[in-house]
């Protein structure tokens, strides 16, 4: 495995704090292994040889870039919508609704190479009334928890056109381990998929105890736009689920079970695009953050 800091955007709903940025990949013929596909040959390969082509292997980690972010260095940001759930003895049972949102920028370095910087913040709401969950009452436990919502930091990130994200420092108090897969663009109709799975083991210096994250996501994005070479914003969603052992945060012990989410989003021009639901909690609690994006990534 690599060991990595989590940057994923899908990560910031399974580690409070971390990050909402893009996941790493390997280069391309690892993930058409990972995705099982088989090698193009023939006609196949020499149409995705064609510079250009959005569906070329050569090409997937710079469609990578315009799916996830942007194609020159505008600030773009993130939304995500969702709910986590508890997972015992197969039973699957609601915890709480998530809101996660989050901005990134690109800055070109030169040799094949480009840096992210972002910011995220994500707020658990009550299933009933909606209001912003501070003391949860932990159905697996019985016990109240209680939940703090940390302000949005910067988190920078480098990217290889070549094999995808670089390795880096885990976060303070962790160590972590992460392996990932993103497959070959798929064109289906009008749009592009690009899936994307990631599989991290994070161990807390603290308290001995380590957590398995398993992260599955897909990027959708017109495929109209992604041929546009000169159109540096491409409009995307995404539909996420994770599989994850419980988190620190939850107060669970040794109680036995997992932690699964399901959510959808999609990537937005402007800070006021994003949700007003999400929009209320993070002007509330982080409102410097989000009154003005671009220092806040610095």
């Amino acid at each position: 495995m690599t060991r990595i800091d989590r940057r994923h955007f899908a990560s910031g709903l399974a580690l409070a704090g971390a990050a909402l940025a893009a996941g790493a990949t390997h280069g391309a013929a690892e993930a058409a292994a990972a995705s099982g596909a088989p090698p193009a040959t023939g006609a196949a390969a020499r149409r995705d040889a064609r510079p250009g082509a959005i569906d070329a292997p050569a090409n997937l980690h710079r469609v990578y870039r315009r799916v996830r972010f942007a194609g020159d260095e505008r600030i773009v940001f993130w939304w995500m919508r969702g709910r986590r759930y508890g997972f015992v003895d197969t039973v699957l049972t609601p915890f709480f609704d998530m809101h996660v949102g989050s901005m990134h920028r690109c800055r070109d370095l030169g040799d094949g190479r480009y840096e992210v910087r972002s910011a995220s913040a994500m707020y658990h709401t009550d299933l009933a009334g909606g209001g912003l969950l501070e003391d949860w009452a932990n159905p697996v436990t019985g016990r109240t928890v209680k939940f703090a919502y940390p302000a949005p930091t910067v988190v920078i990130t480098t990217y290889s056109y070549a094999d995808g994200v670089q390795d880096g420092p885990s976060p303070p108090g962790t160590k972590t381990e992460r392996r990932h897969a993103l497959a070959p663009l798929e064109l289906v109709g009008e749009d592009a998929w690009l899936r994307e799975e990631s599989w991290l083991v994070v161990q807390y210096a603290a308290s001995g105890r380590s957590q398995r994250v398993h992260d599955l996501h897909t990027f959708a994005s017109p495929v109209a736009a992604l041929r546009d070479a000169a159109r540096a914003f491409v409009p995307a969603s995404v539909h996420f689920n994770d599989y994850n052992g419980w988190s620190p945060r939850f107060e669970m012990g040794d109680a036995p079970g997992a932690s699964v989410a399901r959510c959808s989003g999609r990537k937005v021009a402007t800070v006021d695009e994003l949700p007003e639901a999400y929009l209320r909690i993070a002007r509330r609690l982080h409102g410097e953050a989000f009154r003005d994006p671009a220092r806040t990534l610095g």
